[in-house]
This record gives structure tokens, sequence and C-alpha cells, in this order.
């Protein structure tokens, strides 16, 4: 079989019950996180959550070979213990409740009989190895918190790594959680340190995400709140997707973030950057004074609007316009007569779709598009002195 193919043929682990939306939260937004980080690397990858672990991340959308396993767990204070990485909880099946899940409870005094016990955090990692041998590249378990017998300024690093002592003491309880384990299949085990803020995750990674534009994008004036709420909510609502996935391409679609998906994001700002300020755009149209108020206002309104991709509405319009500026490319009419005629074509759609609506709207929404349009696909660079001056 194939990575993809067994990915969705080998069954998932009971999760205990710790699905809080606190942890699920977090998760969602280090992943996106991971994703600024690894993006640069030029390759395609996908980052599926909650699938097999908190966050898996395969080399490829389409036909991945190679997977990284990552579990992220968060605590307020303090440092991670050996002991609290290797700790199985008892578990229990209430007398009452045939057939339900197991639950975690606190062990009791009580020898008379083995008891089983729940995986541990490394356990239940390491089991992701087991299930996929031939294609686990690495597994991480990822906090915001160090461990005690890892340096505190290490970002990331095996736990073969640690003294040997440790790293002995680590593997010998690895072993009786699961006895396939060596030394050498232990070596894929890193500890990550997830570097977003517990408590104030949202602002650290609006900032992130500022980096991550200006990187790839350079400096460019954007919609910094549009995107970043259109990112996250796409990432939060492939974390908390519980139904059912049948096939790989719905592990893509349900609960993956791709290379493509970020391309999008940055194409979003990308056509923002090549639509010329208000000012450069009015000199040339034919309006009354009111009238060319009014789309002043309009203009600016929809300028925020289309820096939001996650408007489904909006979309649509866009999309329909843009067709029909490619319908009438070879016509060579005046700004205002195209911009007439686009509006004459797209009024019916566009009223079932977006609400308000009215001529004007429409009228500037079809200016707006005509600067941003570019037939070959490629957003086209402006004069420096066009760009708007404003977020």
């Amino acid at each position: 079989m194939t990575l993809a193919e067994l990915l969705i043929s080998e069954p998932q682990r009971e999760k205990g019950g710790e699905t809080a939306n606190e942890r699920y939260d977090y998760q969602a937004l280090w992943g996106l996180a991971l994703i600024f980080k690894h993006h640069a690397s030029g390759q395609d990858y996908a980052l599926a959550f909650e699938f097999h672990d908190d966050i898996l991340q395969m080399n490829s959308s389409s036909d991945p070979t190679l997977v990284k396993f990552y579990q992220v767990k968060t605590k307020d204070k303090g440092h991670w213990t050996l002991s609290d990485l290797t700790y199985r909880k008892l578990k229990k099946t209430p007398a009452n409740a045939d057939g339900c899940d197991a639950v975690e409870v606190e062990p009791v005094a009580d020898s008379s009989a083995p008891k089983e016990r729940l995986p541990s955090f490394i356990g239940r990692l390491f089991a992701n190895y087991l299930a996929f041998p031939d294609h686990t590249e690495s597994l991480h378990f990822a906090s915001n918190l160090p461990c005690e017998f890892i340096s505190e300024t290490t970002a990331e690093c095996t736990f073969s790594e640690c003294d040997p002592k440790t790293f002995a003491k680590f593997l010998k309880k690895l072993k009786s959680e699961h006895p396939e384990a060596t030394e050498e299949n232990a070596k894929i085990i890193h500890y990550t340190r997830a570097d977003l803020s517990l408590h104030d995750a949202s602002t650290h990674l609006k900032g992130k995400l500022n980096e991550f534009v200006t990187e790839h994008l350079g400096s460019v004036m954007y919609n910094p709140d549009a995107l970043y709420t259109t990112v996250v909510e796409e990432c939060r609502s492939k974390s908390k997707y519980v139904g059912a996935i049948p096939s790989f391409g719905e592990l893509i679609r349900r609960k993956s973030i791709t290379r493509a998906h970020v391309e999008g994001w940055l194409d979003t700002v990308r056509s923002a950057r090549a639509v010329p300020a208000w000012e450069a755009v009015s000199a040339g149209l034919a309006l009354d004074g009111l009238e060319l108020a009014k789309w002043s206002r309009l203009w600016a309104k929809y300028r925020a609007l289309a820096l939001d991709p996650g408007n489904e509405g909006v979309g649509r319009i866009r999309a329909r316009i843009r067709s029909e500026i490619l319908a009438l490319s070879s016509e060579q009419l005046a700004m205002m007569d195209l911009i007439s005629e686009i509006s004459k074509r797209t009024l019916s759609f566009a009223l079932s779709n977006m609400s308000p609506m009215d001529q004007s709207t429409l009228r500037v929404m079809a200016l707006y598009e005509v600067y941003a349009y570019d037939p070959a696909g490629d957003v086209q660079e402006v004069d420096p002195q066009l760009e708007d001056s404003q977020a």
C-alpha cells in the first residue's frame, strides 16, 4: 500500500477524552505557525489536523511517502519530567456502561489483579511509528514548556541527544510499553519547543503571519485582520472536523492545509498590491461630484472585502466579473463603457450572491477588478506611485 492508502485504512486510536476546545485551538494555531516555518522550503506538503495524532506533516499533498507526527501538549508552568512523559494512567470501564469508551482514572491501591493501563504520551506517539514504520520520518513531542532534562534554550532535539543515563531510562520505559522499541528506532523521537505563547497565542500568531507575508512578498499593504481571520478559521475548521474520512482526497479536503492553500492566501495579498490608490483611479472617471464621492466610499469598502478570501459571496462575484473582463478584453472599450457593460452582464448574479447590492456598488467592484485583473494569471506590479498607502 502507498502511504496515502495506509493513512486511510489504518484505524485511529481512541483519544481518551482529551478533546478540550482550548487544546484543539492551541494545536490549530501552532500548526499554522509550523506551516509558516515549513513553507519556505519550496517543497509540496500537506499538514493534517487531528488525524492519527494532533498534527501530521506529509511531504506531498497528492502522493506522500514520508510523514512527521506531532503530539502537542501544553502546561501553564514548570517543566516536563521523564515521569510525566512516560506515566500511564489506569484504564477502567464502568460496570454499568457496557460498550462505552474507556475513561481515565487515577491509580487505586488494589493489587489483587493486574490493571490495564492507557498509553503514555511517548507511548502513544511511538505507536505511530509501529503503524507506519516504512514512512515515518520523525516523531515529535511538542510543547510550550521545556523538558527538565533538556536545555531550556533548545528549540528541537532528539531524546537520544540528552545525557546517556536519561536516555537509557527513557528507552527502558518505552520498551516496557512497546517491546518492539529499540535504541535505533527510538532515535527518531524528538522534543520540539512550540514557539507560541500559551495565553496570548492569537496576538503572537498575528505577528508571525505578518512576518510570513513580509518574508514572501516584501513590505506590502494589506488587511492583516481579514487575512488572519480567514487562515485561522480555516485551520480551526480542519481541526474540529469529525466526519468520516473515506479517502485520501477527503483527508486533504476536510482535515489538511496544503502548499496550494497557503499560496492562495498569499495570492490574496498579491492582488491587493496590484491595485492603485483611489486618487489615481478616480482622476479619469467621468462622474459628477456626488457620485464620485459615493464611489470613493464604495471603493474603500470593497477593497477591504476583496482582501477577505473567506467571503464566499464576494468571491463568486469576483470570479464572474473577471470572466466578463476576459470576454470583453478584445472590445477595446473606454473605461466607463467597459464598467457599464460588465455591470449589465453581472447584475442579476451579483444580486443573488451579495446583499445589499446596487448598480453603483457593482460598478465600483467591476472597476476594482479591472485594475486587479491579469490575463496571464500572474499579478502585475504597478507603478510605486500608484500603490495604495492605506491598509
